[in-house]
Order: structure tokens, then C-alpha cells, then sequence
């Protein structure tokens, strides 16, 4: 059996991590929109008090579940914000990278939602 997974998702890496186990994608699904996407809101208000350390240390925690749930492409972006929270870089800088990530995550966490649900049945 072959999973059917949203192609707007890295297929290629979910297959090669999960295969076609439907519960732990779903699982993983599940994880990132309850555990680290609520974090990942959170960080936002912790730029704009311009706490960089603590915003350094939720971005690296929460890094490795951008890829555990196929949105791989945004690693780059992540590492790079992770680098500037480091540095740290101009809070203007920071945020227009959050809001730039931000923007690609209001798109997808309506579709991990849905295939989280999805793959719950079967």
C-alpha cells in the first residue's frame, strides 16, 4: 500500500522516514500542530520583547519537527532565523524572517490539519 499524502508536503522524505505507516505520520502531523506551532506563536511575542537567547532556544527546539512532518524546504529558512536570533541580528530582520516563515505555515497547518484527520482512519 502506498500512502496518498498531500504533494504540498516533502513526500519523498515522509515516505523515507515513516514509510506508509498512516498512524505515526498522523501522529507527527498531530505533534507539530499542537506542540510546536503553539511554540512557534509563542515566539513570535518573544522577539518583540527582544529576548533572543530564549527565542534561539524554542526556535532549536522545535527545529527537527519542521522536517519530521515533511515541510522540509523551510529548514533553511529556519536555521538561517536560528543564526540571527544567535547573532542577533536587528529585531526588524528577525521578525521579517518569523513573518516570512509565518506566511508558509498559515497555508500549511490547515493542510497538516486535515491530513492529520485523514490519515487518523485508516
Amino acid at each position: 500500500m502506498t500512502l496518498k499524502i498531500n504533494p504540498e508536503l516533502d513526500i519523498k522524505h515522509l515516505n523515507q522516514i515513516y514509510g506508509d505507516d498512516a498512524t505515526i505520520i498522523h501522529m507527527i502531523f498531530d505533534a507539530f500542530i499542537t506542540d510546536s506551532y503553539p511554540r512557534w506563536i509563542a515566539l513570535k511575542n518573544v522577539i518583540t520583547q527582544n529576548d533572543f537567547k530564549e527565542g534561539g532556544s524554542i526556535l532549536h527546539g522545535i527545529k527537527p519537527s519542521f522536517a519530521m512532518a515533511g515541510i522540509t524546504w523551510l529548514k533553511p529558512k529556519i536555521e538561517e532565523m536560528e543564526l540571527l536570533l544567535k547573532e542577533p541580528a536587528p529585531t526588524e530582520v528577525i521578525m521579517g524572517r518569523y513573518e516570512e516563515i509565518n506566511n508558509q505555515l498559515d497555508h500549511l497547518i490547515p493542510l497538516l490539519k486535515s491530513e492529520s484527520e485523514r490519515l487518523a482512519t485508516l
